[in-house]
């Protein structure tokens, strides 16, 4: 599906955008317009997704759609369900839950491995915990190794 860049702010109000991602917030999903600036392209993307979706199923992505330019940018738009009443874990709160998942963290904060993937920048601006202590890793960098 393609959403011309003129309707994208009818996905939701505008939220926090980092440097690959723009974000709209709607009453219960977030979707992000990811710009493929640091991503390795489309592929790259969409693996590192499955990758996320395999180990954080709780806040799996799904693709929604295109967006861009016409004629000059083409942008993948993700979706993910919002999690609402959570708050930033902090860091040891990471990585007891990474451990509990089966991961060891290695030298460098927030950056976990488990023999088959590396998984990093988990840091509390990217993991949310709530009132019940569910853990939601809503962003995150992974690689196969």
């Amino acid at each position: 599906m393609w959403i011309p860049m003129d309707n994208i702010f009818d996905l939701g109000t505008p939220g926090p955008s980092g440097n690959e991602n723009d974000t709209y917030v709607a009453k219960e999903t977030i979707y992000k317009v990811n710009n493929l600036l640091n991503s390795g392209g489309i592929c790259k993307l969409l693996d590192k997704i499955l990758l996320h979706n395999l180990i954080f199923p709780n806040t799996a992505y799904r693709f929604y759609g295109f967006t861009g330019y016409d004629g000059r940018s083409v942008m993948p738009v993700l979706e993910q369900d919002r999690i609402c009443e959570a708050q930033p874990a902090t860091q040891i709160m990471i990585d007891t839950y990474m451990s509990a998942i089966g991961f060891t963290k290695e030298d460098v904060e927030g950056r976990f491995t488990n023999g088959d993937y590396v998984v990093w920048d988990l840091v509390p601006r990217n993991v949310l915990i709530d009132a019940d202590g569910d853990v939601y890793v809503v962003d995150a960098e992974i690689k196969r190794v």
